[in-house]
């Protein structure tokens, strides 16, 4: 037995170690093409090797973290128990909170009669993608070949790929969260739905076999971790070149085309969704968020059936349908928000024992309970850092660091290399972000809730898990923040994208007409100032408003967890109040009239008292 464990494990090492190789082999390889890209002075192609290096290089990192950290073969890592002593309560309470909610596939009403009968149908999912797969596909053609010349604010409002991407969808992204589920964009994502007809080899039926390599990603780093370093990484990447102002149309495509072919590619070396899983850097924050949605996933309705099953279709699939892409176990609370939305499971269950819940309010039932995931506490706090950046940036002193560390550093020189011809289109950069300051504020609330957990370790709370329950509170502020920052693009800027459905391009009309447009005109009389990059000043209220809610979310979140955690309440507040406070204060004061003659303006952090009336979010 222990000779057997032995050739299993040495044969999980060396495989870990070959998957390593290549990451590393492919990270040295993309940073030469990046190098090369600087010298030939191709911005595209920079834009593109940045993209490649900094995916190489952040699975490459993670990965050597957890060879260092971690000592297993496994992902049990990525969970975090309670202390034995509270594993019954928090099981008993969980349970309560999750009982009798209301059904997607069951009832008699007609909503939930349409739901399940069409999902049941193989080409359901098929159809559900399609619509946003063509309109991908024009965005990434017509980013390429219309219009692309910045305004006086450096953004551009004429050409539909960028003005749909930044003003719409990514806001858009957000807003699923609070009606209706944080991965409902998955299930209706064209590049996971263009990997898997290629993969599978049809849009819907089901093959007898698949096209690819089929690889398993290995399963100590089957972890979403990488997705969240990723959504920061091309944060970073999208701020210096302005790619979501909305910015240059082609930068928006490059983006949009490397992750549909990194998807296919990836897809056609490992299983499935592989990519949505780990890589996908929309992953992390989705699968954050869909934690506190109104709409549930796909889940077992008696784990227990589960249990009996001994085919296990939902997850390897059957003759007529395939298993869930995702690796995520229905009958797994845990791994709920690994869900996709895929509908796989529903069809292939022979029990007829997949349910799609709707969530009561406050909607925190799958906060509660007993074990949870350490990488998605990992990644909350991290992308939490990465919201407070965008925040601290709109401030004037953010600007002062910012300039004075690239000048200090260097970065200000090496920036001007990354940005070759970029000039002509209206683009200037003096370095921002500079790597450094910004990856600090990234770091904040890791340490601030790391110092949390500390300080409950003191009480005899295991540090991992404090940590974790610890991070599981702050997910509603996360979410409430992360659509706060997009409110201004998406309320005084989205209806433009209607005066672009005629022209795509943008080649009829340049930015300072916009006002000369139907939707253009109505944004500029509701007090909105897209050409400067301005919401009205109501949209402050808005805002406000949504952070506002999300402090209650996650003070309603702080008092459950601290029924079933073991932590202690105050200390959830003390972290739920303190970024929830700080979100809606930097949210008053970057909406300040920019004018340091009125009174108590201050030179880093522009107005501090302010007439409401004369504020301008920014975009």
């Amino acid at each position: 037995m222990e000779k057997l464990e032995y050739k299993v494990t040495g044969k999980v090492r060396n495989y870990e170690r070959r998957f390593n190789f290549y990451v590393a082999l492919s990270t040295v390889g993309t940073g030469a093409f990046t190098g090369i890209a600087v010298l030939l002075k191709q911005v595209l192609m920079i834009e593109t090797g940045i993209l490649l290096f900094t995916t190489a290089l952040t699975i490459l990192a993670v990965n050597l973290v957890l060879d260092l950290t971690v000592k297993s073969h496994s992902n049990t890592w990525v969970f975090a128990s309670p202390p034995r002593e509270i594993v019954k309560k928090a099981d008993r309470v969980g349970k309560e909170i999750c009982e009798h909610r209301p059904s997607l596939l069951e009832g008699n009403n007609p909503v939930s009669r349409l739901v399940s009968k069409l999902f049941k149908k193989s080409w359901a999912h098929f159809a559900i993608i399609l619509p946003s797969f063509i309109i991908f596909y024009v965005v990434m053609v017509v980013g390429l070949v219309g219009y692309q010349k910045l305004g006086p604010a450096g953004i551009s409002l004429v050409n539909f790929a960028s003005d749909i991407s930044w003003l719409f969808w990514f806001p858009l992204l957000w807003l699923l969260t609070w009606l209706a589920n944080g991965r409902a964009w998955c299930q209706t994502c064209p590049f996971s739905g263009q990997a898997e007809w290629v993969h599978r080899l049809h849009p819907w039926k089901k093959m007898s076999k698949k096209l690819g390599l089929n690889l398993r990603w290995p399963i100590k780093y089957s972890t979403i971790f990488y997705s969240a370093v990723g959504f920061s990484v091309l944060t970073w990447m999208e701020e210096f070149y302005g790619i979501g102002g909305p910015g240059i149309p082609e930068l928006t495509s490059v983006v949009l085309i490397y992750i549909g072919a990194l998807e296919l590619f990836i897809s056609l070396l490992f299983q499935d969704r592989t990519f949505c899983r780990t890589i996908c850097p929309l992953s992390a924050p989705l699968a954050i968020t869909t934690t506190i949605s109104p709409l549930g996933t796909f889940r077992a309705k008696n784990p227990e059936v589960c249990k009996s099953c001994t085919t296990k279709d939902c997850m390897k699939g059957n003759d007529k349908f395939h298993g869930c892409p995702w690796f995520a176990s229905p009958g797994s609370k845990e791994n709920s928000p690994m869900c996709g939305l895929a509908s796989d499971c529903y069809k292939a269950c022979p029990h007829d024992n997949i349910d799609w819940q709707v969530k009561r309010f406050p909607w925190l039932s799958d906060l509660a309970g007993g074990k949870k995931r350490f990488d998605i506490a990992l990644s909350v706090t991290l992308l939490t850092g990465v919201v407070l950046f965008q925040f601290l940036n709109a401030l004037p002193f953010y600007s002062m660091v910012d300039t004075w560390l690239s000048k200090v550093t260097g970065w200000v020189n090496f920036a001007q290399l990354l940005v070759p011809g970029l000039s002509k289109f209206g683009y200037s950069t003096h370095g921002y972000p500079n790597p450094l300051d910004y990856f600090a504020i990234n770091m904040i609330p890791i340490l601030v809730v790391l110092a949390a957990a500390k300080f409950e370790e003191r009480r005899g709370v295991p540090l991992k898990w404090g940590f974790t329950s610890i991070s599981y509170a702050l997910i509603p502020i996360f979410a409430a923040s992360l659509l706060v920052r997009n409110l201004p693009k998406f309320l005084g800027g989205s209806p433009l994208i209607l005066n672009e459905i005629l022209d795509p391009t943008g080649a009829g009309m340049h930015n300072s007409e916009i006002y000369s447009t139907f939707w253009g005109s109505l944004l500029h009389s509701l007090g909105h100032d897209p050409l400067n990059a301005t919401a009205a000043w109501w949209v402050l209220l808005v805002m406000e408003a949504v952070m506002a809610f999300g402090i209650y979310l996650g003070l309603r979140a702080s008092n459950m967890l601290a029924e079933t955690d073991g932590v202690g309440k105050w200390t959830y507040y003390a972290v739920v109040l303190g970024f929830g406070l700080t979100f809606m204060l930097v949210t008053y004061w970057m909406s300040s009239p920019a004018s340091p003659t009125a009174p108590f303006y201050n030179q880093y952090l522009g107005n501090l008292l302010y007439n409401p009336l004369q504020a301008t979010p920014p975009f």
